[in-house]
């Protein structure tokens, strides 16, 4: 069977997260769609894309305080919100694959998927199998899920992402971010830093990870790549790469290796 590749991209690559704006980078955003595009036509995978939120989510997710569990009646208003705002960016994620000319197809992590105490228990994957076996190409996200400790919760994409690559035995993960990949300080602090081309159990431990940049209620860099890390202990690799630098995804998705930081055991 032809290799699954699990896609990452960020919100702050697709969305101007960094600004707190609930706007979609369309430009940065196409290109990103006619690489995939691209690799698809020059090499044969299969290939599953999810989504970060962006302000979409985060923004409105942290006005009613959803990732702190359900404890009145407004944050249902705020659980509709949220959920309508990333369903709009999901559209927006769909709609530019389409026109890149790939077979793509949302799929609603709200409708299906179950938190307990914000991890993820039930996600059902046969339907993407399936698709996958079809060579469609599924579009997830990060979305607000009904939590059976707290009520409601949030599910990151980068939650969701290892999650999906067990259960559907994926070859390896990319993630695109707005850096090069993972440095020892933000690159964008202003002062010197140091990209890190590979993280493992043995040196995560010395390592200094940032927050991310704008609003974000799910956790941070740290908890990212400690699900990374577990990933790849099960014999996964991620590897995190730049998806505001031209050419960069392609290349990842055609198998070139150190572009950025690899994840590994």
């Amino acid at each position: 069977m032809d290799e699954l590749v699990i896609l990452k991209l960020g919100g702050s690559v697709i969305t101007k997260k960094s600004d707190n704006k609930r706007e979609v980078d369309r430009v940065n955003l196409r290109r990103l769609c006619q690489e995939i595009a691209e690799a698809i036509d020059e090499k044969r995978f299969r290939l599953l894309v999810v989504h970060g939120a962006g302000p979409f989510g985060h923004v409105p997710a942290q006005e009613y305080g959803l990732d702190k569990g359900l404890r009145s009646g407004k944050q249902l208003k705020g659980f509709s919100l949220t959920r309508q705002s990333m369903e709009e960016l999901n559209s927006y994620v769909v709609d530019a694959l389409l026109e890149a000319g790939i077979n793509a197809i949302s799929y609603q992590p709200s409708a299906v998927g179950v938190l307990s105490g914000g991890k993820l228990i039930y996600f059902p994957t046969k339907v993407l199998a399936y698709l996958l076996e079809m060579d469609m190409v599924p579009v997830s996200y990060g979305d607000v899920l009904v939590d059976e400790k707290t009520g409601v919760g949030i599910l990151s994409g980068d939650h969701l992402v290892p999650y999906l690559a067990r259960k559907l035995h994926a070859s390896r993960v990319i993630i695109t971010t707005d850096v090069d990949g993972i440095f020892d300080v933000d690159p964008k602090g202003g002062g010197s830093s140091e990209l890190i081309k590979e993280i493992t159990q043995r040196n995560m431990a010395s390592l200094s990870v940032g927050k991310s940049r704008g609003t974000d209620v799910t956790g941070g860099m740290k908890r990212k790549l400690d699900e990374l890390l577990r990933l790849a202990g099960e014999g996964i690799n991620s590897e995190v790469i730049s998806g505001v630098k031209p050419g960069i995804l392609k290349r990842s998705l055609l198998g070139e290796k150190n572009l950025g930081t690899l994840i590994r055991e």
